[in-house]
């Protein structure tokens, strides 16, 4: 098994984003170096997923999605869905499945 360090990946393109974490060779999170705007609020962070890992795969490259914490939080509360966890303070309120 690979081991990765917490580094930025050669594969990431950006370099001005301060670099957070990294999941194996497959994404990388950072902050952005400085908030972006965007609709009503600004984006200050980025997920960047490699897409160059499958050679079958139809598009290829690094998908850069960039967030702010309302959206880690939406985030947050559909992979709860996904795994049950209930991390997210959406999943904790009452009634919340």
């Amino acid at each position: 098994m690979t081991e990765y360090k917490q580094e930025r990946p050669a594969w990431c393109p950006h370099q001005d984003c301060v670099f957070r974490r990294r999941v194996g060779d497959a994404m990388c999170g950072g902050q952005l170096p400085k908030p972006e705007p965007h609709d009503g609020d600004e984006n200050t962070h980025r997920l960047c997923i490699n897409e160059k890992q499958d050679p079958l795969a139809a598009v290829t490259g690094v998908f850069d999605l960039q967030v702010n914490k309302s959206d880690l939080g939406w985030f947050r509360w559909v992979m709860d869905a996904l795994d049950g966890e209930k991390t997210s303070w959406l999943s904790k309120r009452q009634g919340q499945p």
